[in-house]
């Protein structure tokens, strides 16, 4: 089978890093993965922990860690960023978008760099509107109207 990008593969999640970094093994080497289209707040380490960063790397462990999910990356886009992690949408168990998911759970915002045309790029700005809306997440705190 093969994705839309570049590269395509099924692996096993090792360990979350938090709500938008992973690690994984392919090919018997381990990678760090990062979700391609969102960012989540900082769980601490390498930086500072942000307001809900502790919740979604929970909410990342919870449905990731562990388990088998699919990885492709987006067309056109590099496969790694500048820290060399591989760039790489996911899709869980049950066939959703992890990063769709995360989005409309408030447990992270849509993340599309300017020059980016995501595959599901319309998909997390609707799920980012859905979520704030109900104050899910990270947007609990919103005032009515922001």
């Amino acid at each position: 089978m093969e994705g839309p990008g570049d590269f395509y593969a099924t692996v096993d999640v090792e360990e979350v890093v938090d709500g938008d970094t992973f690690r994984a093994y392919i090919d018997g080497e381990k990678i760090r993965v990062r979700i391609m289209g969102i960012n989540s707040p900082e769980s601490g380490g390498f930086r500072d922990e942000e307001d809900w960063g502790a919740e979604a790397k929970v909410y990342a462990k919870d449905r990731l860690e562990g388990r088998t999910v699919t990885l492709f990356t987006d067309p056109g886009d590099p496969m790694f960023d500048q820290y060399d992690r591989l760039l790489a949408h996911v899709v869980m168990e049950n066939g959703m978008n992890y990063a769709v998911l995360a989005v409309a759970e408030g447990m992270a915002h849509t993340y599309i760099l300017r020059h980016q045309e995501l595959t599901i790029g319309d998909t997390l700005r609707k799920a980012e509107r859905l979520a704030k809306g109900e104050r899910r997440g990270m947007w609990k705190a919103l005032q009515k109207g922001e």
